[in-house]
């Protein structure tokens, strides 16, 4: 799979829907590619959260529902109903599940990507996996923290795992730590997802943010 400039995914992770529109608009003139309709929009204002965001910043965005849910069928068609472009759901199940999953995607017209939300040691498999099933994109977070023999916290880096041996997907790493997001991007994450800065609407923040991704994967190049 041909590399593409890293891209980045807004996460509007709060329970307002004012404030999530002024979110969106904010990002997106801070030059953010997608934008994600947060587990809290969601949670709060249910599906319909997906179409108010889709009204407000219309058809020329790229909108992913973060669902996060093993409930893929539903999620899909009312994501895809709503006018969302991607549905995140979870992948920490069984082969049939992920199977299943992509199969309704498909019939609802809409792309998904699956969170690896599993043991960091079955990312490496589960992503290629996942591949074979026929969809396109995953999802984790950068580290993942496990007790050593000792008893004693270890951090153990996501992405060299699953993208060892080769890969054909694109890879989403969430983070909220900046110097965490550099190490993503010259890891060879595709996109990076962000949105704990974003609860708080600073413009020149949400900028230095998204500028910071961009660069550096301009400097990694």
């Amino acid at each position: 799979m041909t590399k593409k400039k890293v891209w980045v995914q807004a996460a509007i992770d709060v329970e307002d829907m004012e404030l999530a529109k002024k979110i969106a608009f904010m990002s997106l003139d801070a030059g953010a590619e997608w934008l994600e309709v947060g587990t809290p929009l969601l949670y709060r204002f249910g599906h319909s959260a997906i179409g108010t965001l889709r009204r407000a910043v219309g058809p020329g965005v790229v909108l992913v529902a973060d669902y996060k849910s093993p409930y893929a069928e539903l999620c899909a068609r009312q994501a895809a109903a709503e006018g969302a472009d991607y549905v995140l759901l979870s992948a920490g199940y069984s082969s049939q599940a992920v199977r299943r999953a992509v199969e309704f995607c498909a019939d609802a017209c809409i792309k998904p990507i699956f969170d690896l939300s599993v043991h960091p040691n079955d990312m490496p498999r589960l992503a290629q996996e996942i591949t074979s099933l026929g969809a396109e994109h995953v999802f984790s977070r950068h580290y993942s923290v496990l007790k050593d023999a000792q008893g004693r916290d270890t951090r153990v880096d996501n992405i060299s795992g699953i993208l060892s041996g080769g890969h054909n997907f694109r890879l989403g790493i969430t983070s909220d730590d900046l110097d965490e997001v550099k190490s993503a991007i010259r890891g060879g994450a595709d996109w990076i997802t962000f949105g704990w800065v974003l609860r708080n609407p600073n413009k020149e923040e949400c900028k230095r943010w998204i500028d910071t991704i961009h660069n550096t994967f301009d400097t990694y190049q």
